[in-house]
């Protein structure tokens, strides 16, 4: 079963809803929904009308599977075709397994192959769409081309407020239609009368017209019962009829009027915030604040409910918060006071934001001031770039600087909503004005910690480095505030982090250790947490790393930072560490996880960094083929974003692996030479040498770094290797390594190691048997046996001899021709034909050339 979220999609919009306690059952009305596979029910009626609990009780009765997607406003149309990969996932667990590893895809292909493997299964289908969705043009468009996909044996429920015609035509071609309207929606007479005595009122002439009042709206019919149970039936029909704001409103009036003094006070005051907490509902109420009360008015569900959400609380129904809210209004005093209260409170809860909105309706200008920064740095990771838009016309006035100021709070919300052309052109204006400006230092910092987001997600590294210069950040002369310093401080961490550039990551790490003792916004002690998590791992201290990881990530995901500030990179580390674990399943998982994310919030270094670890998985698990398929599917998707980025570097460094296992060292020098001088770089430029005999590795051992745990296991490593054949100078050395692994938690590193080292350990293990020292033998017993177990020819690795001939064969030249410029034999030049197409799985020169080429082999 998928867990809290699958696909970063929400589980409670991808299952069927809970039917709500005192729910009226609707069974006679079954027969309005019930059509055959290919046909569409059309659920049309506005809120209130109990459209999804109609559906969600007929859903308990079908044999079909149901699939039920609810879409709301904002909903694109990757994060539709998503969510139904993922409510399909509800009923048939591990349901398209491509979906993750093959993105990105076009919606409408994700709704195709869905359909396909829906009429594959030989099943009957209902797929339940509740949409939310205002009506809009951009709906009829979307609905078009994702219906033309669905199979035949399906049948589409849709749940709307409002009706789209123009989508009935396309409907109709697939099968019956049904439409469902309020005239059947409508509470009948007798249903009326059920659902009273359901809920325990005792109906008599006065109380049944008191219920006729609502014409049958079952919003209307529970507001009225309620109102009954509280007063007794006392109701002014003349009134309520001669009401000229709409029956709704009128009835929401006199419930409200008519409630308990204690209840309605209650809830008028709780009525300043669309939703709260108990300790919210503290702050507002005071001494007369009841947790009895509170819960006796959720339970009834007329006024306030239970939120669905994880962290708890209530919701107000929207249409008696207005009622509420305007009377609360009314009292302009008592209202600013209440609103300052919790504007206190959340400061002191370090939630700015929040604080900040209600010194807005306080009309505290001096505290908006104060709160403006930090409550921006709030809204910019949890992605509410929209608010920040909005806030930006407050930022200052039609002057000059005031017009810079709010340049830049436009920047920051444009680079919240991931628009980052948009966001660009605003630092450029930025930068301009800046020339004249009095502040023209901070101005042209800020602009340069901007646009290192950018540079990162498009992988334009070096020019990242020389923003961050810009900025100063850490220095005395640099302007920024210290929570967007450490926020910068994470971009380019990110960035070392990547390119295995450790001692760098340090330098940030120390830093950033420097600046956190000055700040105490959750926004930077998560991002504190992210770097650290970064340097650990980098450091080889496993276990810590992980820890680290996780607790940012649950900080981040508490808070729901998103987009530039999302968790993916304390993710990564977390996934890096369970690799090391040995626990490359886990591992995976979370590597697609971060792609998926990554691609819904277009942070392409991650994109591309994870491939990485999933090449390496694969190229050592065999699938080679596999591997180099993904690596050219990474190469053309990069060419479809902006042509400026320079996200290859990283691709490049992904193949380096894959070409080492396949000894193709030709196309390996041609990586290394093109990429920047890292680590990694270097550790594949030495590999080349060696294959080539330029330098002996052993004299190499002595220079090796010794100072993290990483190190100094590598540099035990190396040296057991350089001297495998002298067990006096291989063991001790090997044992070494296994103190620093166990104190750290390594297993994976040595895990990888030959046969003969892997034997090293397992004597010591005996010699030595320790609680790690023994589960790392067994591990490593396992491990000799599976690399012992024979490997399909299709699977190995080209021979040197087999490559120069595969490049030959790409000349056109003939086969005489090409075995006389090798010095090979015609007899010979066949037996690495055959080998050679028999690893390839060609048919022929020409499918093996094609196949090469497309492998980047030539």
């Amino acid at each position: 079963m998928p867990g809290e979220k699958s696909l970063g999609i929400a589980l409670s919009r991808t299952v069927i809803p809970t039917l709500p306690a005192g729910y009226l059952s609707r069974k006679h009305l079954f027969p309005l929904i019930d059509n055959e596979p290919s046909g569409t029910t059309f659920v049309i009626a506005p809120g209130g009308y109990g459209k999804s609990s109609l559906i969600a009780e007929w859903a308990q009765y079908q044999g079909d599977y149901i699939i039920w997607v609810t879409v709301a406003n904002g909903d694109t149309i990757n994060e539709m075709s998503a969510m139904l990969i993922a409510a399909t996932r509800q009923v048939i667990p591990d349901f398209a397994p491509w979906f993750e590893r093959e993105q990105p895809l076009r919606p409408t292909e994700v709704v195709r192959r869905w359909g396909n493997a829906l009429l594959q299964s030989g099943r009957n289908f209902v797929l339940v769409l509740d949409n939310l969705r205002n009506d809009s043009e951009q709906d009829v468009d979307i609905a078009v081309r994702l219906i033309e996909q669905f199979p035949s044996n399906l049948h589409f429920i849709v749940i709307r407020r409002d009706d789209i015609a123009e989508i009935y035509p396309i409907c109709a071609s697939r099968g019956a239609i049904k439409v469902i309207t309020q005239s059947e929606l409508r509470f009948s007479e007798e249903e009326i009368e059920s659902y009273a005595i359901n809920s325990g009122l005792e109906l008599d002439s006065a109380s049944r017209k008191i219920l006729q009042a609502g014409n049958g709206w079952p919003s209307a019919t529970s507001l009225l019962r309620a109102h009954l149970q509280a007063n007794g039936g006392a109701i002014d029909f003349e009134n309520l009829m001669a009401n000229q704001q709409g029956p709704l409103r009128a009835l929401v009036l006199m419930v409200a009027k008519n409630l308990d003094p204690e209840i309605r006070e209650t809830c008028r005051k709780l009525s300043v915030r669309e939703s709260f907490s108990l300790e919210t509902a503290k702050v507002i109420l005071g001494d007369a604040y009841s947790f009895d009360l509170i819960n006796a008015i959720s339970l009834k569900g007329e006024i306030f409910t239970l939120t669905r959400d994880s962290r708890g609380g209530y919701i107000f129904s929207p249409m008696v918060r207005q009622v509420f809210l305007e009377e609360l209004r009314k009292n302009k005093e008592e209202l600013i006071d209440i609103h300052t209260k919790l504007m206190n409170y959340f400061v002191g809860k370090g939630l700015p934001s929040l604080a900040l909105n209600h010194a807005f309706e306080a009309g505290l200008e001096e505290k908006i001031s104060e709160l403006f920064p930090d409550a921006a740095r709030i809204q910019q990771a949890q992605g509410h770039g929209g608010e920040l838009l909005r806030w930006s016309a407050f930022a200052g006035d039609s002057s000059m600087e005031g017009e810079l100021k709010k340049a830049t709070v436009r920047a920051t919300g444009l680079l919240a909503d991931l628009d980052f052309n948009a966001a660009r052109a605003e630092m450029s204006k930025i930068r301009l004005l800046a020339e004249h400006s009095e502040g023209k230092d901070f101005y042209l910092q800020f602009a340069a910690g901007a646009e290192m987001y950018w540079l990162l997600t498009i992988g334009r590294f070096e020019e990242l480095e020389e923003k961050f210069l810009i900025t100063r950040a850490g220095e005395v002369d640099c302007y920024l505030g210290i929570d967007d310093q450490i926020s910068i401080l994470r971009v380019l961490t990110t960035k070392r982090y990547i390119w295995n550039e450790s001692d760098k990551v340090e330098e940030l790490y120390e830093l950033s250790q420097k600046l956190g003792s000055r700040t105490k916004l959750l926004t930077s002690h998560a991002y504190l947490s992210a770097i650290q998590a970064m340097h650990l791992h980098q450091r080889g201290e496993y276990r810590r790393a992980y820890e680290t990881a996780n607790i940012a990530i649950s900080l981040i995901n508490k808070n729901t930072f998103v987009g530039n500030h999302g968790p993916l990179d304390v993710m990564y580390v977390a996934a890096r560490n369970l690799l090391e674990f040995a626990k490359p399943q886990e591992a995976m998982a979370i590597f697609e996880e971060i792609k998926s994310k990554a691609y819904q919030w277009k942070q392409w270094h991650w994109y591309i960094t994870c491939d990485d670890n999933i090449f390496q998985y694969l190229t050592y698990g065999g699938n080679i083929n596999e591997a180099l398929e993904r690596m050219n599917n990474s190469r053309e998707f990069v060419a479809t974003l902006d042509p400026s980025n320079q996200l290859s570097i990283l691709i490049d460094l992904n193949e380096m692996n894959i070409r080492r296992k396949l000894k193709d060292f030709d196309r390996l020098e041609k990586l290394v030479n093109r990429s920047p001088n890292i680590r990694n770089t270097q550790h594949f430029r030495q590999a080349l040498e060696e294959d080539r005999g330029k330098k002996s590795y052993a004299t190499q051992v002595k220079d090796l770094p010794d100072k993290t745990p990483r190190d100094l296991i590598w540099k035990y490593l190396s040296e057991v290797s350089s001297k495998i054949d002298v067990e006096g100078i291989a063991l001790p050395a090997m044992r070494r390594a296994m103190l620093v692994g166990a104190e750290v938690g390594a297993r994976e590193t040595f895990l990888r190691q030959s046969d003969q080292m892997g034997n090293l350990i397992i004597k010591i293990a005996n010699e030595y048997p320790t609680v790690y020292n023994e589960e790392l033998a067994t591990a490593m017993a396992i491990r000799i046996k599976e690399r012992g177990k024979s490997v399909n020819e299709s699977q190995q690795s080209l021979t040197k001899r087999e490559l120069e001939i595969l490049r030959q064969l790409s000349t056109g030249r003939t086969l005489t021709v090409i075995s006389a410029e090798l010095h090979i034999s015609q007899n010979t030049m066949k037996t690495h034909l055959k080998n050679l197409y028999k690893k390839m799985g060609a048919h022929g020169r020409h499918d093996a050339v094609e196949k090469a080429k497309s492998t980047f082999l030539i």
